[in-house]
């Protein structure tokens, strides 16, 4: 594509944005990782943009896709070649100029190549992106150390979505009123409509082109693509799946236990394969974006259950389409569960460096569905169901009793509120002011 067609493309914003500009004048290589058609590329098209817009010449600014194989064989041929390739286009050596890299893990020796940029050609400036942590993990060696800043990019955010769809006053409320100051929202203008989005959101997940999509039956029609070409191939092609049988088996039981428990001696005798092998599948289908093991938290061993994690989609939408189930929200026996993973992913994206997000089991039965673990800790649990009066679960009551945070959240159906409990503050707010 040529530059001059992506400066006329209309791209919509994306949160990402923030957090990677505050590294594009850092002298490191920028890697966006994420899973296929999340919009990493358009995220590399906003940036291209807004350096034009902030005055940096078109000839200065360079985007490669190297799933075109001239491009890749031009990387692939070293630096050299690269630098005068560079130079033909426009170029000038002398100053700032920014190279844009799609699939970078396509190349054969990524690290050798962005080592030499990085050391010995200061004025270039590098943002790839990748759709494999473990290919890039693999390709990228321990050369690049110091060198290089990863930013993970998910599938879009509720909020993400309503601005996509148009909807820039819901987007804005969800902005102005976050979840853990919500009283004055005004909610009985919007609420409804908040909850309309939501659940839309909830059976069709992020995925930027599902989401653009107006009409069912081709919003269902994407999903099973990306499943097909994304799960079913890429994956496949990428870590040699010896089993797929075995393999999509286990995409579709971690489907259906999602919230629950990872048991792994469970899943081998159901599987036919050896445990060693579904902790690989399952490592793979984490590192491909596909889902997430949240750990416990403990600080009595004798206790809290402190072994198996718990298992999350990173996209409600591609979790459906795995099991092949596009109900309505209410109708839906799983609609507790699939609630849980939209809070998951909500919480996940919201997450500072210093933060970790897990769960947390008693023995005796007491458990909180999600523990932000920080420089302070936050229960948080979802109950959804309706609600008159501010009810607080028995597991957030305990953990407070034995922890003492500050705050805990109830994530209610449409509920919000407060409450004292043991010196602290529970706050009630609606899944839909999620995002």
């Amino acid at each position: 594509m040529e530059f001059s067609e992506i400066l006329k493309m209309r791209l919509f914003h994306r949160e990402a944005i923030y957090s990677i500009r505050e590294w594009m004048d850092d002298p490191r290589i920028l890697v966006l990782v994420g899973a296929r058609q999340v919009g990493k590329t358009c995220i590399l098209y906003l940036l291209m943009k807004q350096l034009i817009e902030d005055g940096i010449k078109p000839n200065a600014v360079f985007y490669f896709d190297l799933e075109d194989f001239e491009f890749l064989d031009l990387f692939n041929r070293g630096v050299r070649d690269f630098l005068r390739y560079l130079e033909i286009q426009g170029m000038n050596p002398n100053e700032r100029s920014y190279v844009f890299v799609d699939e970078i893990q396509y190349m054969e020796n990524p690290s050798n190549f962005l080592k030499l940029i990085a050391d010995h050609h200061k004025n270039l400036k590098c943002i790839c992106s990748g759709s494999s942590t473990l290919e890039v993990r693999r390709k990228f060696t321990d050369s690049l150390a110091g060198r290089k800043i990863v930013f993970e990019i998910p599938t879009l955010t509720f909020g993400e979505t309503l601005l996509f769809k148009g909807e820039k006053t819901l987007s804005n409320l969800l902005e102005e009123y976050p979840f853990v100051d919500i009283r004055e929202a005004p909610l009985d203008i919007h609420g409804k409509s908040l909850q309309a989005h939501y659940e839309q959101y909830i059976l069709y997940g992020g995925y930027p082109a599902v989401v653009l999509e107006k009409d069912r039956e081709r919003k269902l029609r994407l999903l099973r693509e990306i499943y097909e070409s994304y799960v079913r191939k890429d994956i496949n092609q990428l870590f040699t799946i010896e089993n797929l049988t075995a393999f999509n088996n286990l995409v579709r039981l971690q489907a259906l236990q999602i919230g629950n428990l990872v048991n792994l001696q469970e899943l081998t005798p159901h599987l036919s394969i050896s445990r060693q092998t579904v902790e690989r599948y399952l490592s793979v289908l984490e590192n491909t974006f596909i889902l997430r093991h949240i750990p416990p938290f403990f600080a009595n061993k004798r206790k809290e259950i402190v072994k198996m994690p718990k298992v999350y989609y990173h996209d409600t939408g591609m979790r459906n389409q795995v099991i092949r189930n596009f109900q309505p929200l209410p109708l839906r026996p799983d609609a507790g569960a699939l609630v849980e993973n939209y809070v998951f992913r909500s919480l996940n994206g919201r997450l500072s460096l210093l933060e970790e997000l897990k769960f947390w089991r008693m023995k005796n039965g007491s458990e909180v569905d999600f523990i932000v673990e920080g420089e302070e800790l936050i229960p948080v649990e979802v109950k959804y169901t309706a609600m008159n009066t501010p009810r607080v679960p028995s597991g957030i009551r305990s953990f407070m009793r034995s922890y003492s945070p500050s705050k805990g959240i109830v994530v209610t159906k449409d509920y919000v509120g407060k409450v004292e409990v043991n010196g602290g503050e529970v706050i009630f707010v609606p899944a839909y002011l999620l995002s």
